[in-house]
């Protein structure tokens, strides 16, 4: 089974690196409504453009998908290591004791991952796999590419179940903490996981490693 057939919203959607201009603008915007509007997790006042950034956004990597009219339909970001700076989740998120750490320097953090509300289904896939997976593609291209080893994460268990279903399994790394909500830092190892999909999900992982 092809991966348009396995995946048929992926047409409709295009995936790519965003730098700077009224695309990042975008995301930020986006951002905003997710997390203070729809969420309440960040005040509205603090953000009197509507567009929320923080201090992490100058060394991270960003990444948007745009539906077929140029909206952006959801966005996520890597946070890349920077010297005696931790990643964002390493402040707010405790690890296990046992938790082998990888080396900072090939270590990035996958952050503010939001989605449109337009582009949200009810629980069992649609659009929000079909979106999720296309930008978890445009990092592990870019990972493989710049040798970054591993990825941390500070998600919620809906979205660490969203990605298990489909081989994309990252390893509970710490307890449940309270970072924008109800949490647990998250780890893994692209290896692994690269060989996980393959076993698991062929379509997927031929998918992820071709750049077409």
């Amino acid at each position: 089974m092809s991966i348009l057939q396995q995946f048929p919203q992926a047409a409709y959607f295009s995936t790519r690196r965003v730098q700077a201009g009224v695309e990042l603008e975008a995301i930020f915007g986006l951002r905003y409504q997710v997390y203070c509007e729809e969420r309440g997790f960040l005040p509205r006042e603090r953000y009197p453009q509507q567009q929320e950034s923080d201090e992490f956004d100058h060394q991270a990597v960003h990444f948007a998908a745009f539906d077929q009219d140029g909206q952006v339909a959801a966005a996520v970001r890597l946070v890349m290591p920077v010297a005696d700076r931790g990643l964002p989740c390493q402040q707010h998120c405790d690890l296990f004791d046992d938790v082998a750490k990888p080396p900072p320097a090939l270590s990035v953090e996958v952050s503010r991952l939001v989605l449109n509300k337009h582009h949200r289904t009810p629980p069992g896939g649609g659009c929000v796999g079909t979106v999720v997976l296309g930008l978890y593609r445009e990092m592990y291209q870019f990972s493989r590419q710049s040798g970054i080893s591993h990825w941390y994460a500070a998600m919620e268990k809906p979205l660490a179940r969203l990605l298990a279903r489909y081989g994309f399994r990252f390893d509970l790394a710490g307890p449940e903490s309270d970072y924008y909500g109800p949490v647990s830092a998250y780890l893994a190892d692209l290896s692994v996981l690269e060989r996980r999909l393959a076993k698991e999900s062929p379509a997927l992982h031929k998918w992820f490693s071709c750049s077409w």
